[in-house]
């Protein structure tokens, strides 16, 4: 029997209410397809940072009292209350607010200063701080500080590192989270399975992968394939900055889930929802949810509505707009 709608609930209530999405995705998952969806590590605390953005509480002496409060004789002064809200650690979400609330990179703004966003396309989370010029920068000189990077512990375990290549003034660049095995023994992004499935769907959608270029977030295979935390993303960011600022792409592929958190914004659904739609990344460029490709190769069905049947949509359509703006 229907429930009758009460008449004080206003229209974002009773939508609310009645979440089907929410009631029937199982706990734990974000969207239709469950193993694709891994708990990202401790730093990837997402809910913390966007709190610490959040505004601070009004001050309790700038509000206005809404009844009288009698006075009480009292010996002491009365001290001030403790904020409700509590901080997280201020390591990476801290730093993360810096990226959140700086402008996007010079070469990618528009005359107004700012990040320009298309029509039809769905502005990012966050914006890179602009870095400073460096003369001379080349992606050699990038590669060569990657080699002798030692920010984080990654650097104790690679083998060797996995800048990116491909073409150094490409229109297009696909970003994934970080190289694997195969990448960390060759020292070049996506070689492995993965990457040869990758090849395929670029082939088959008429790109050459030469007129590309490919890298990952991180330029050091984590242990164990894990997944990046936000800290070593954070502290490779510079590397694929400066490279983006080189090679001034027009398009960003963003390969998988995690990638997408980063590239476009925490604030972004699974990649499940929102594959093949466009946003504007933090670096100011037009990047599409795309999904990783080593995550294609665990399911081979070419029906409609699979995964590998949507990368081929969806690739088409970022083909599509890549001749345009050839």
């Amino acid at each position: 029997m229907a429930r009758s709608r009460k008449s004080g609930d206003s229209e974002e209530q009773q939508v609310a209410a009645v979440d089907l999405i929410a009631l029937l995705t199982p706990p734990g998952c974000d969207g239709l397809y469950e193993n694709e969806i891994v708990m990202p590590d401790e730093d990837f605390d997402f809910d913390q940072l966007a709190a610490a953005a959040a505004p601070e509480p009004e001050p309790a002496e700038t509000k206005k009292a809404t009844s009288p409060v009698p006075s009480r004789p009292s010996a002491k002064p009365t001290a001030p209350s403790a904020p409700t809200r509590m901080r997280p650690p201020p390591t990476s979400a801290e730093e993360y607010e810096t990226l959140a609330r700086a402008s996007a990179p010079s070469s990618f703004k528009s005359s107004a200063g700012q990040p320009a966003t298309p029509a039809g396309e769905k502005p990012g989370s966050a914006r890179l701080q602009p870095l400073a010029e460096i003369p001379g920068d080349t992606l050699e000189k990038v590669a060569a500080e990657i080699a002798e990077c030692t920010r984080c512990d990654l650097c104790k375990t690679r083998n060797k590192t996995v800048p990116g290549v491909g073409n150094p003034k490409a229109r297009l660049v696909l970003i994934g989270e970080a190289p694997g095995a195969d990448e960390d023994a060759s020292g070049i992004p996506f070689v492995g399975r993965a990457g040869q499935h990758l090849d395929k769907i670029l082939a088959a959608a008429g790109f050459k992968r030469e007129e590309i270029y490919i890298c990952n977030i991180l330029k050091c295979r984590p242990p164990g394939n894990r997944n990046p935390t936000l800290s070593e993303m954070l502290v490779c960011t510079p590397f694929l900055q400066r490279q983006l600022r080189l090679i001034e792409p027009k398009l960003i592929g963003c390969l998988g889930n995690v990638a997408i958190k980063f590239v476009i914004g925490p604030d972004s659904p699974g990649i499940t929802r929102i594959h093949g739609q466009w946003f504007t990344s933090i670096f100011g460029v037009p990047a599409m949810a795309m999904y990783h490709p080593s995550y294609l190769i665990r399911d081979t069905s070419r029906e409609k509505g699979s995964p590998n049947w949507q990368m081929w949509q969806d690739i088409q359509a970022l083909k599509k707009r890549y001749d345009e703006q050839g």
